[in-house]
């Protein structure tokens, strides 16, 4: 069995490979889907399209039953359908919109991959920073670190000082990529959060973090004032 984590900033699902429909359907498709170019480019007949089951958000697990090509069946669990699967909502979804993984993988229990983590995080370089942001269209700095481990299937709490509070110290200077940077304000509040993206070097650290200055999601090297704000760092174990 293995189970996925919807990457696309929406998954629409299908009733079957085949359904989306030539040009219609393109911007709903890929794993930069646009569903309000989607949306805008429908008209009343193409809105009540039956291929078209559900959607999903990003973030959002499904169970892998079966690939075919390009396409996976899956089972949306947290869209339950007792009709028609007891698990949750059936149908299609492109593979490209989606991360897989096996549920029985041979790690060692409570083990998380930082690396992945810090992989899917970097997937959002360029993305614009939006205070309480939580999706492709505006993120901010713990949302980011949320949503990177949950496409691996690990909960992290949503804001940075209880992310803070939830990860074990990791000494400065035994950081590695995957771990998390925190910075405190002048009261020692942790009020940012970063991926450390590289081990440190005499007098460099570098970092990937949604960033209010510079409005983005960017990858770089630590900043001197940042330097002066940094609390620790920290590690997701699961």
């Amino acid at each position: 069995m293995k189970i996925a984590t919807v990457t696309a900033p929406v998954a629409t699902l299908w009733s079957r490979p085949d359904a989306p429909r030539p040009g219609v359907d393109a911007a709903a498709l890929g794993p930069h889907s646009d569903p309000r170019s989607w949306v805008a480019g429908l008209d009343d007949e193409g809105r009540m399209y039956t291929g078209v089951l559900t959607q999903l958000l990003h973030g959002e697990q499904v169970l892998v039953e079966e690939v075919r090509g390009d396409w996976a069946r899956v089972v949306a669990t947290a869209q339950p359908a007792a009709k028609l699967d007891p698990r949750g909502y059936p149908g299609w979804l492109p593979l490209d919109q989606l991360s897989v993984r096996d549920t029985g993988d041979g790690a060692p229990a409570g083990a998380v991959d930082g690396a992945a983590a810090l992989a899917a995080a970097r997937a959002w370089r360029g993305v614009t920073y939006v205070w309480g942001g939580l999706t492709p269209y505006g993120i901010d700095c713990s949302g980011l670190v949320h949503l990177a481990f949950r496409q691996l299937g690990v909960t992290v709490p949503r804001d940075a000082s209880d992310q803070r509070a939830a990860v074990p110290v990791v000494a400065l200077g035994h950081e590695r990529p995957g771990d998390l940077y925190f910075f405190a304000d002048a009261t020692g509040h942790i009020e940012h959060v970063a991926f450390v993206t590289a081990a440190p070097e005499p007098g460099i650290r570098r970092m990937l973090h949604a960033c209010s200055i510079a409005g983005l999601v960017v990858e770089e090297q630590m900043k001197p004032a940042r330097t002066a704000a940094l609390a620790g760092a920290g590690r997701v174990v699961g």
